[in-house]
């Protein structure tokens, strides 16, 4: 499958022309992210999620065990900063998307490389709701390759100065070669719509976010 080459570029520290100063690639097994230093969230992460990674027939618990990345152990001990924010550590790559990983491998997911700070009426309903739909297709045999990421900074939060996105965005492409894209509001009333309503077209989110393919 044809992957997708999403670059952002529209907040300096959001620029995925592979900035050497601002962001580093990082292959965390199933899923590949990539992280600001200065945001302290990442900018883009994307796997290929298939019929075959939801179908074990031992999944894992989910664990809640937010951890530091150990390939960015002095930037992403993080969760003192989210704690008493009012944000969730809003998973990228979805920990249930990775339930039949091993647990070694499960635990990467785990990493605040693959957070961001969401309000809770994103994170627990409305990106939920498209995470869901994104397995129920994959579980009819549709190869999905999804990119993911957050742009903006709304404000920052804790010691480290943690950025909160303004919006988070998400693209997928499917086995036939069509692409849905999604814009959603960080916002605390983004769940006054269903996920389909914030569905844009390919070229709206490029103008909108400075995201090019």
């Amino acid at each position: 499958m044809k992957k997708l080459l999403i670059l952002i570029c529209l907040f300096p520290y959001a620029c995925l022309a592979q900035s050497l100063t601002d962001t580093v690639s990082l292959d965390e097994g199933n899923f590949h992210t990539a992280w600001s230093h200065s945001a302290k969230y990442p900018v883009k992460v994307y796997w290929h999620l298939t019929k075959a990674m939801l179908t074990c027939e031992n999944k894992l618990k989910r664990c809640n065990c937010f951890q530091l990345d150990p390939q960015l152990p002095g930037e992403t001990d993080l969760d003192a900063d989210y704690k008493g924010s009012g944000f969730d550590r809003g998973h990228n790559f979805d920990a249930a998307d990775d339930a039949c990983a091993t647990e070694d491998l499960n635990l990467h997911c785990w990493f605040f490389t693959n957070m961001a700070p969401q309000t809770k009426h994103l994170n627990e309903i409305t990106w939920k709701a498209l995470e869901d739909q994104c397995r129920k297709m994959a579980l009819t045999g549709d190869d999905l390759f999804i990119e993911c990421g957050s742009i903006g900074s709304r404000k920052v939060i804790g010691k480290d100065s943690v950025s909160v996105p303004e919006f988070c965005w998400k693209v997928i492409q499917h086995a036939n070669g069509d692409i849905e894209a999604y814009l959603m509001p960080n916002s605390d009333d983004v769940n006054q719509f269903p996920y389909t309503h914030y569905k844009v077209d390919i070229a709206v989110l490029k103008q909108k976010t400075g995201l090019s393919l």
